[in-house]
């Protein structure tokens, strides 16, 4: 069951894609949130809400903060249903934009970490869990449900 989980995370391209896309765009920002899946530390013993802390904090044309959460994803995004919780926490702080990477189409989108909200509230979609971990579950969220996605 592990080996899901290795294989799942082998290549994970979305977080150099959206560093690329910070660059280009010329967007302040810095690294913020835990980044531990190649460790073999203990992590699970961290709590929850630390271990979804945002990927990156965000500087807008005006130069107010944002939490910038990295995505990566196939055929539909996942959204844990524990991160979902999370993250109106880590929202309730500072705003937070969530970049969502479609790996097989080069392609991404930014949306507010509300608006996500709002379409899990309004058009309620799939939830499923993780082979590894029947516990791990997550919403499947078709593409078509977010904003127009823009390639690279």
């Amino acid at each position: 069951m592990e080996a899901d989980f290795a294989v799942r995370n082998k290549s994970r391209p979305s977080e150099a894609k959206a560093v690329e896309y910070l660059r280009r765009r010329e967007i302040p920002h810095v690294r913020y949130g835990l980044d531990a899946l190649d460790s073999d530390l203990p992590i699970y013993r961290i709590p929850a809400l630390i271990r979804s802390a945002p990927d990156y904090i965000i500087f807008n044309q005006h130069g107010s903060p944002l939490f910038f959460e990295v995505k990566g994803f196939r055929e539909y995004v996942k959204i844990k249903l524990n991160d979902v919780e999370n993250y109106e926490k880590w929202n309730n702080h500072m705003g937070m934009v969530i970049f969502l990477y479609d790996v097989e189409h080069d392609a991404y989108c930014e949306v507010m970490f509300n608006e996500v909200k709002r379409i899990i509230m309004e058009r309620t979609p799939d939830i499923d869990s993780y082979p590894e971990s029947p516990n791990n579950k997550f919403y499947r969220i078709p593409t078509h449900w977010l904003p127009d996605f823009t390639n690279f």
